[in-house]
């Protein structure tokens, strides 16, 4: 049911999705600024090891035999291009994976908060909040909010990093060809999925309870592990779609996508807490969904062991 309400979220408040994404351009036009002395020393060596290989231009769909090899290639090359940028100057590198892996998500986790509060105005009592507007009352929540969920996503991060590649070098021409895609959408759609599960209801408890960001933490943290099962199958299947969409549509994709799946994503947390919590919530502007307490669930539970 949350898969499907959180659906039904999605379909009565597209508008949120249009300004995020024009929040996610703004923040992504900065973050292209700050980059700048990044593409200016490194441009060179990109563009020479890009020059050296032919798979840029040989692109092959998910579907074609080839892909495998296709993505070998492709992660190889991106590797090489590391390798020359520690070469040249490290100092700079260490920049550029500062702003792209802390100064990006703090501000693209301060609009997603902004969201969650706009949906928890329209969730308790259809209540039409803007963004900016929301965006600028939570700032003071919202931005240790996002410092702190950035730096505890920075390990999954770096695990994420590690297994792609750690795969994609595989020499193995049978892995590639039948298996090597598969297996990225798969490790990076368990892994988003178990960093999402563990923060999916930070947001939503210090914007219903307004505590502080360790006390929303540890009362998101109680909601998920008591529904675990079913947090981490919605999740994952959010995550499986985006990952093969993006797969099969290629990189230009995600400047659509993101934003779709960010939005689709504050509005599982939402749904999840309000369910989890018992309470009361606008799927649209006839629907009010009611599910049970927790404590009515608990007991069922204990019930059916006793019985």
């Amino acid at each position: 049911m949350t898969f499907f309400n959180s659906m039904k979220l999605f379909g009565s408040n597209w508008d949120k999705v249009w300004k995020l994404f024009l929040y996610y351009l703004f923040v992504w036009g900065i973050t292209a600024c700050l980059l700048l002395p990044c593409f200016f020393e490194f441009g060179s060596i990109i563009k020479a090891d890009i020059q050296d290989t032919n798979v840029v231009a040989s692109y092959t769909t998910v579907f074609h035999p080839s892909f495998g090899s296709y993505l070998n290639s492709m992660l190889v090359l991106v590797y090489t291009i590391f390798l020359d940028c520690v070469a040249s100057n490290l100092g700079l590198l260490i920049y550029g994976f500062i702003v792209l892996f802390v100064f990006l998500p703090f501000l693209l986790n301060i609009g997603k908060y902004a969201v969650c509060e706009m949906l928890y105005g329209y969730m308790a009592s259809k209540t039409k909040l803007g963004f900016f507007s929301s965006l600028f009352k939570t700032l003071n929540k919202s931005t240790l909010y996002s410092l702190c969920k950035t730096l505890y996503s920075l390990l999954f991060y770096a695990l994420i990093i590690y297994l792609v590649f750690l795969l994609g070098m595989v020499e193995n021409t049978f892995f590639q060809t039948y298996f090597l895609g598969i297996c990225e959408i798969l490790v990076l759609a368990i892994l988003f999925t178990l960093n999402k599960v563990t923060t999916a209801c930070w947001a939503p408890a210090s914007i219903v309870f307004g505590c502080s960001v360790a006390s929303a933490y540890n009362r998101g943290i109680k909601v998920v592990f008591r529904h675990f099962g079913k947090i981490l199958l919605v999740a994952l299947l959010i995550f499986l779609l985006f990952f093969i969409v993006t797969f099969i549509a290629g990189v230009y994709s995600f400047v659509l996508t993101i934003p779709l799946v960010a939005v689709t994503l504050c509005m599982f947390d939402m749904t999840t807490f309000f369910t989890s919590q018992g309470m009361r919530f606008y799927v649209n502007e006839t629907t009010i969904m009611t599910p049970k307490k927790l404590e009515e669930v608990d007991n069922i539970n204990k019930a059916r062991y006793i019985i």
